[in-house]
């Protein structure tokens, strides 16, 4: 194959001592999949990667889930060679939140990123600002992030440091409860969807302890910038795109040779001509919308950090009634897949919150409004955001004419189909004294709005204006939109899952050649 994608691969080969008792059969290798999120089951196991990968002869994939969850995906994606497993979520979360010193890591590994001149992780300010609001309820707390700040800072000094912070928590919280899956199964490598965030910290820690491989597969946008400084050491990072492959390279000290840009995998049916949209008739109908009226799509974030979403719309009805331009429109809204969530104590869902206020408002403004409901299945323990549903929000980005969103990944996926992008930023950031627009203040959104491609609204009469001014004509900044375009998805459009899963079956080989 020539030169070894594993980085350093000629040390490991040092490190290899197997005993006769402990040889595998040349032809089955096994891979464990860490996908107890709802976002890791949509990004790995509904794209091409776990596609791909369950069709190589020889290969076992034993996936983990949450243990309430295991039975539903089970029937949904077993096969002769997938297994499924308990992620052990309770109790490795129970050790994440409730030990005291693992939650003073935690803390320091969120507000601390790698830095380099000209180059600052931004979000961590935001971050630090946060949790200081978050832990000022008493002076116990107040001095507990005293301390995480003070080792944070010192940390953000010399990658020296960072590594030094990261291999005393590895010392400290290995993840044996992980050690008798390694016992039983003697897996060539560990994928997950993070570089170590929440449990996937003990996983990965377990997994390097067992001279196992472990390939990253970072699953979202922002993973990089807003959710800690590494919590392990992988092998690979497969990155969506050269400005996350510079993140993990500075933000988490990864060298760039463990570093592999490979696309984004979910998104590979908004360019492989997969995507067949139902006809707009069709759609509307699903909808409840009427024909004839422009679509102002309003794509809602989480309830948590978005407090008073359901004011905006009110808002922005009364002044549609108002404006004799805009009430020829009309307004969907799609809720965030959040608001589908338990709500703790399992008292219903967190839309039940909400649901009188939604029919108060279809009641009073009838069909100028319309809600749109994510498609997703609650589950026991989680959500299981399903391929229907993303393929509906790919027809509401077709068919719309503008966009509202709170500073989401909708931006791009509105660039990708040339719909103009406003973002939201009235009232408050999250429960604080700051406004909303504080959110421009992290990385991953800096650099889309630095772009020009999104208008930026802190009044509902600003909110009102940029809807107008796109209204009118809606290829207004389109050559800003295809340049976020082209920058946030320059790789493998529309084949990224299959080149990943590729690229971890190439890795594969080359483990099973090195063991031989």
């Amino acid at each position: 194959m020539g030169e070894s994608l594993w980085p350093d691969f000629e040390s490991d080969k040092l490190m290899v001592t197997k005993k006769p008792q402990e040889e595998k059969r040349e032809s089955q290798q096994t891979v464990f999949i860490s996908a107890y999120r709802s976002v890791s089951v949509r990004y790995i196991l509904y794209s091409d990667i776990f596609k791909r990968l369950r069709e190589k002869k020889g290969l076992r994939i034993v996936v983990f889930l949450k243990a309430n969850d295991i039975e539903y995906y089970r029937k949904k994606l077993g096969g002769d060679n997938i297994l499924f497993e308990s992620v052990l979520f309770d109790k490795a979360y129970s050790l994440l939140r409730h030990n005291i010193l693992s939650v003073f890591f935690v803390l320091v590994r969120r507000c601390l990123s790698g830095r380099r001149k000209g180059y600052d992780n931004t979000t961590d300010k935001v971050l630090q600002y946060r949790y200081k609001e978050d832990l000022s309820g008493s002076l116990k707390w107040r001095m507990f992030f005293q301390a995480v700040r003070m080792v944070a800072a010192i940390g953000s000094r010399t990658s020296f440091i960072r590594k030094t912070i990261l291999a005393s928590e590895t010392f400290l919280f290995p993840g044996r409860m992980y050690d008798g899956y390694f016992k039983k199964y003697r897996p060539d490598m560990l994928v997950t969807s993070s570089i170590g965030n929440m449990i996937d910290s003990y996983f990965m820690r377990a997994a390097k302890r067992s001279r196992c491989k472990v390939v990253s597969v970072v699953h979202s946008w922002d993973n990089t910038s807003t959710r800690n400084y590494r919590g392990a050491d992988p092998d690979v990072v497969i990155a969506w795109n050269d400005i996350m492959k510079r993140e993990v390279n500075i933000f988490h000290d990864v060298p760039e040779e463990k570093i592999w840009v490979g696309g984004i995998a979910h998104w590979d049916f908004y360019f492989d001509d997969s995507f067949r949209p139902r006809s707009k008739k069709e759609f509307l109908r699903f909808c409840g919308l009427s024909e004839g009226k422009q679509i102002i799509f309003y794509g809602t974030s989480s309830p948590k950090a978005f407090r008073n979403t359901f004011d905006v719309v009110e808002q922005l009805l009364c002044e549609m009634e108002k404006d004799p331009f805009l009430s020829g429109a009309q307004l969907l809204v799609r809720l965030h897949p959040s608001y589908l969530n338990r709500q703790k104590g399992n008292e219903g869902l967190v839309l039940d919150r909400y649901k009188e206020r939604m029919d108060g408002l279809k009641r009073i403004h009838g069909d100028r409004i319309a809600f749109n409901l994510p498609e997703v299945v609650v589950l026991n323990d989680d959500l299981d955001m399903t391929l229907e549903d993303m393929y509906i929000l790919a027809e509401i980005l077709k068919y719309s004419d503008v966009m509202l969103t709170e500073y989401s990944t909708l931006m791009i996926e509105g660039s990708i189909f040339d719909l103009p992008v406003i973002n939201i930023g009235l009232y408050n950031f999250i429960d604080t004294a700051k406004p909303a627009s504080y959110f421009e203040e992290m990385t991953h959104i800096k650099r889309i709005i630095e772009t020009g491609a999104t208008k930026n609204a802190y009044t509902i009469e600003q909110v009102c204006e940029y809807i107008k001014w796109y209204l009118e004509d809606p290829c207004r900044d389109r050559e800003l939109r295809k340049k976020v375009v082209d920058r946030e998805v320059d790789t493998n459009p529309g084949h990224a899952g299959e080149q990943i899963a590729e690229y971890i079956y190439e890795l594969l080989h080359e483990r099973m050649k090195v063991n031989s």
